[in-house]
């Protein structure tokens, strides 16, 4: 985060949100797993959020935050489908939290939407071998009328979720800023770029979001006190 506890002040409040995806670790020491002998194989996949609202013309918004891969794409298709009714060309954004593989790989199951990610990570994604990094917009703030773009380092440097607002609860799409709950509760990551700063990241998101979407877990219910 950037070293307050606030939660970014918007101009409106999300529509609505789904989780489309819930994603796994392919091994988890909360469960005394071990790297060497990965129970869910390679790669783990992660959890798929999407975020609607209407844009500054009033017109629909679908957001897809960190689009998992999957066995195709009419398999994501699919869970899209049967989550919330809609079809592949009703998505009009897409937004890459980080740029480990499992995190970005799954825009190219949406090539009509735009693709977006925080400013850093866009500079991160140019010569990505899994996507075209060259279709990235970098974006900064509140991008989408009420989504913005929410930094929260320490897994990696640049890591950016998404902070908005629904049915007056305050909401974070943590990407891998929060793994799974478990990692939540002891204030640990993995595969980080900063432990510290990672679990620094963590304390203060306790602090500010009232429901947190991880990495690779379900939605977490933050009782702030």
């Amino acid at each position: 985060m950037n070293g307050s506890n606030q939660f970014p002040v918007l101009s409106r409040s999300a529509l609505s949100y789904d989780v489309i995806v819930v994603g796994h670790l392919k091994w988890n020491p909360y469960f005394n797993e071990r790297a060497e002998s990965p129970p869910r194989g390679d790669p783990s996949t992660c959890t798929s959020t999407l975020i609607c609202g209407l844009d500054g013309q009033g017109e629909a918004y679908r957001l897809l935050v960190d689009v998992t891969l999957r066995q195709s794409a009419e398999d994501y298709y699919f869970d899209l489908n049967r989550r919330t009714g809609l079809l592949p060309n009703d998505i009009t954004h897409c937004f890459i939290t980080h740029a480990h593989f499992d995190h970005q790989i799954g825009v190219n199951y949406f090539p009509r939407a735009i693709w977006m990610a925080a400013k850093p990570i866009t500079e991160e994604l140019r010569d990505s071998t899994h996507i075209d990094g060259k279709k990235v917009i970098g974006v900064e703030g509140e991008f989408l009328p009420g989504v913005y773009a929410y930094p929260l380092p320490g897994h990696t440097a640049g890591l950016h979720g998404i902070a908005f607002e629904c049915d007056k609860l305050r909401i974070v799409v943590a990407g891998d800023g929060v793994m799974t709950k478990n990692h939540l509760i002891h204030n640990t990551s993995m595969f980080e770029f900063d432990s510290a700063q990672a679990a620094e990241t963590l304390r203060q998101l306790k602090d500010v979001a009232d429901l947190i979407i991880p990495g690779h877990d379900n939605v977490i219910i933050n009782h702030r006190m």
